[in-house]
């Protein structure tokens, strides 16, 4: 197989870059060494640096008559702006403190609340209670005043009882003296018979 050679622009290019940069490294070395390039050059860097500054003089003296903002105000504004968004985030968290006591007072006032309509509800089913048991109470008395009049009449009706059964008593007592009058009369009566029986046979 025969080997084909082909062309390659970029070896080319390499080549010439390297002869450039060759060329402009011996000028840069020869100028470096040069003592006047060296001083004209300082001249006018330091002219370009007084031509810069009168031109920024003139650029802020020309700004503030036309009201134009300049670099130093932007960035003057720029650091208030920092500011104000560091304030801004320091506001924004007090503000999420806030919120969240807020919700926390929040939380703790609808938990009293129930406790006292918790509490509320619990005296009412007291008082209920109570008032059942006033009534019952009252109920109660009325019968015990029933039943302390009824025990007053029976009491009276037990004094009565006692009353007759002492009359009875004392009507047995009596009746047994009757009866034993009784039977002295019938005594006295066939003593006298025997007697006139007696009298009559002598």
């Amino acid at each position: 197989m025969s080997e084909e050679q082909t062309y390659n622009p970029y070896d080319s290019f390499r080549r010439l870059s390297e002869m450039w940069e060759k060329g402009l490294n011996d000028i840069l070395l020869t100028s470096i060494d040069n003592k006047e390039l060296i001083r004209m050059t300082s001249l006018g860097v330091g002219m370009h640096s007084r031509y810069v500054q009168r031109l920024k003089r003139n650029q802020e003296l020309m700004a503030t008559m036309m009201n134009i903002p300049t670099k130093h105000d932007v960035a003057n504004v720029a650091k208030l702006t920092v500011q104000a968004e560091e304030k801004v985030d320091t506001l924004q968290q007090q503000i999420w403190a806030l919120q969240d006591s807020f919700a926390l007072a929040n939380t703790e006032q609808q938990q009293f609340i129930k406790e006292i309509m918790n509490f509320n509800q619990k005296l009412n089913k007291e008082w209920e209670k109570l008032s059942i048991d006033i009534t019952e109470t009252k109920k109660l008395s009325g019968e015990l005043k029933k039943l302390k009049q009824e025990l007053e009449a029976s009491q009276e009706i037990k004094a009565t009882l006692e009353e007759v059964k002492n009359e009875l008593v004392h009507l047995r007592e009596t009746k047994a003296e009757v009866e034993q009058l009784k039977e002295l009369l019938k005594r006295e009566e066939k003593e006298e018979a025997a007697l006139t029986t007696a009298g009559l046979a002598k």
